[in-house]
């Protein structure tokens, strides 16, 4: 059995992914946030294929969302770009 990694994520990044998921059943099973105590971030535990899975996901949503008319990121891009930078495993 393949071990989980733990991703750090902000509460902001947190509620879009949470967001993300209420719109797509295939990361509602993958998203559960633990508490990391009384910190402004939260941990997500996911196996390696879990995370590309995830990657894939959000790089799908910034090539649909994440970029302004000037094919520069926005906001949403930033994030996207952000969150897809973090669940990367080497």
């Amino acid at each position: 059995m393949e071990d989980n990694h733990e991703f750090n994520v902000s509460v902001k990044e947190a509620d879009y992914l949470k967001q993300l998921a209420s719109r797509d059943e295939s990361l509602t099973g993958l998203l559960k946030f633990q508490e990391g105590g009384r910190s402004t971030k939260l941990i997500i535990r996911l196996s390696r294929a879990e995370a590309r899975q995830l990657r894939e996901h959000l790089m799908t949503r910034m090539d649909l969302v994440g970029f302004d008319e000037n094919y520069e990121p926005n906001e949403q891009g930033q994030m996207l770009e952000s969150l897809t930078d973090r669940f990367f495993i080497r």
